[in-house]
């Protein structure tokens, strides 16, 4: 009687390789050289509740003139600065903060230097994504008047988008633009008010602490 071949064609033949090849793939992926191998289990900063972070940044701001969104803006004033912030996260995704911006205002003739104090509010809208949104207020005291026309002493509001990218285990790269507003609150009429609506573009780093 004729002997049948087990040919490449045969069912028996595919599962017995199909078979083989995942146990060859289990023991590669469980071989001594992947397991010494480093993991990250939270790359760049954790996003978790409990979770705190430290951030460095710099920004440059660039005004925004007239009517933008809700205020009026005289101000004409570039500025450019050093920040760092201090946030907590009081659930995953959301983070409650604090920081100090110490800024230099391009003026016409003599320049003038300003720190900002400020609170703010992070969320993350997706969980697990890049993507975060800044809330923030706060007060400024300047060496002259900010921006030219205004007052030493503006109260401070902005809003805007960032984007968090990990780079390490603990440690973000942080990119992100900010609707900028201050005003020393005398009144859009009062000529001491100019106010000034800006730009603001910031990159830093940040860690979780």
């Amino acid at each position: 009687m004729p002997t049948r071949a087990v040919g490449r064609h045969s069912p028996r033949w595919r599962w017995s390789l199909a078979a083989t090849a995942t146990l060859l793939g289990a023991g590669a992926c469980s071989a001594p050289g992947h397991a010494d191998a480093p993991t990250f289990p939270h790359d760049g900063i954790s996003h978790r509740y409990g979770e705190t972070f430290v951030q460095g940044r710099a920004y440059y701001g660039v005004p925004v003139l007239q009517k933008s969104f809700f205020w009026d803006g005289n101000g004409e004033d570039d500025d450019a600065g050093l920040g760092v912030h201090v946030a907590h996260f009081v659930g995953d995704d959301v983070a409650i903060g604090a920081g100090l911006n110490l800024g230099n205002w391009f003026k016409s003739g003599q320049d003038a230097q300003s720190a900002e104090l400020e609170g703010f509010l992070r969320a993350y809208p997706f969980h697990g994504g890049p993507l975060f949104i800044d809330l923030h207020g706060g007060f400024q005291q300047a060496t002259d008047a900010v921006p030219t026309g205004g007052t030493d002493w503006n109260f401070s509001f902005g809003f805007g988008p960032g984007v968090d990218i990990p780079v390490a285990e603990d440690c973000s790269l942080m990119v992100g633009c900010t609707y900028h507003h201050i005003s020393n609150a005398l009144g859009r009429m009062n000529d001491r008010n100019p106010s000034q609506n800006e730009a603001r573009f910031w990159i830093g780093f940040a860690w979780t602490l």
